[in-house]
């Protein structure tokens, strides 16, 4: 596939970003659900992104991570670089500005020697369970093959009181909401509601606290270069600075700025997948020209990495075949990070 052909089956077909009420999305009314899920695959089968209103995570909670975020990259060098993501074999802590290089997308990806630093930092940290209602206290994950699953590493309290809590707490709301929306996204597929519940038990998810400096004037150096998202949606808290950028039909570059009371959601590689890729996993990009800094907490929502993604029966047809062979998501996701950090391979 080349360039125009890849960049026309991942770009988004409208002029601007749709907005969805998930006031239903857990309703007991299963005609309200229905209609939440096909609004929710008109916008992914023809856009890819949306925002997200009513979608039931305090303002306040909110707030309160944004203010952990700034609080965290005003720390200096030094102290980030405790938390270097290079310490880690499970690709979790801190990547300083230019540690992370644009991937691409699945259908054009970045070669290694076009790969450049981004004009960006970031703090990661993955599943644990701590952040996840669905487990007991102290609960222990079964195998790990990919080498994802692990301990994150969190600034103590020293150096950011109250951060790893104020942090959990979030990621915990987080993936109790999407678990809930992926139920809605199954109705989408006009498979069960519950189709996925056993292949998110120990999901594969990431957080990450993002901060884009303030360019000069006139610069327009991206600050995360064109890709697609990897697992299975993203839910993106923007702040209030935008910069997020997506490709729409005509290859033009389209603003998703922040709208009050809402959050972004993206469709990534592996729901894709499963639809034979007619919902899409939309190429977007950020760039930050506001001249002010910008902070952005995408929280990425994965199956387990030992679940298989393959791609649903009553999506593929003789003249339809899928579109890849099966493939296990812990292998997908680690060959992507592998390629996204600079000087690491985990």
């Amino acid at each position: 596939m080349d360039q125009n052909q890849a960049e026309a089956s991942q770009a988004a077909n409208c002029d601007q970003i749709p907005v969805i009420d998930l006031s239903n999305l857990n309703s007991s009314n299963a005609e309200e659900r229905q209609q939440l899920a096909r609004n929710i695959y008109d916008v992914c089968t023809q856009v890819g992104f949306f925002y997200i209103k009513n979608h039931g995570i305090p303002e306040a909670m909110i707030s309160g991570i944004h203010r952990a975020a700034e609080s965290f990259f005003a720390l200096p060098e030094e102290q980030k670089m405790k938390l270097y993501i290079g310490n880690s074999q499970k690709f979790r802590g801190y990547s300083p500005i230019g540690g992370e290089k644009t991937t691409g997308t699945d259908d054009d990806p970045v070669s290694a020697e076009e790969a450049t630093g981004v004009l960006s930092e970031a703090f990661d940290v993955g599943y644990e369970t701590d952040m996840d209602f669905q487990k007991p206290p102290n609960a222990v994950i079964g195998a790990d093959p990919y080498g994802l699953y692990g301990d994150n590493q969190w600034p103590n309290g020293d150096m950011l009181a109250g951060f790893k809590e104020t942090y959990i707490q979030y990621c915990a709301r987080l993936l109790d909401f999407c678990r809930s929306l992926i139920k809605v996204i199954a109705l989408a597929l006009e498979v069960p509601e519950d189709y996925f519940d056993s292949k998110i038990r120990t999901p594969g998810v990431t957080s990450r606290m993002m901060h884009y400096p303030a360019q000069p004037v006139g610069e327009a150096r991206e600050g995360l270069g064109a890709h697609t998202d990897w697992e299975c949606f993203t839910i993106l808290s923007q702040g209030k600075v935008p910069g997020l950028q997506v490709l729409n039909h005509r290859g033009e570059w389209i603003l998703a700025p922040p709208i009050p009371g809402t959050l972004v959601v993206n469709i990534a590689d592996c729901l894709s997948t499963w639809t034979n890729k007619k919902f899409k996993s939309t190429i977007h990009r950020v760039t930050n020209i506001s001249g002010e800094e910008r902070y952005s907490i995408p929280f990425f929502f994965g199956i387990d990495y030992e679940a298989t993604v393959a791609v649903l029966d009553n999506h593929t047809s003789e003249d339809n075949p899928a579109c890849r062979p099966p493939f296990k998501a812990g292998e997908w996701v680690r060959e992507k990070m592998s390629k996204a950090y600079v000087g690491y391979g985990g």
